[in-house]
């Protein structure tokens, strides 16, 4: 497993962390994803052989929320 850290800057509320977190709890090969309000930033634990930073900003983009590194 791999860890990457991330930002996702147009989180506005407790709600957006919670939807970002689920859509990519979602995605095949993520084991867990954590979303902070505090710092607009995700941290996600991954088999990179099933995901990648293309697959969480992809996934986050289909709900309107902007994934950078």
């Amino acid at each position: 497993m791999d860890t990457l850290k991330f930002n996702i800057p147009d989180l506005h509320c407790g709600g957006c962390a919670d939807r970002s977190a689920e859509i990519l709890e979602e995605l095949e090969g993520v084991k867990q994803a954590t979303v902070s309000i505090d710092d607009k930033s995700a941290e996600v634990s991954y088999n990179p052989e099933q995901a990648s930073f293309n697959t969480f900003k992809e996934a986050l983009a289909e709900a309107n929320y902007t994934a950078e590194k």
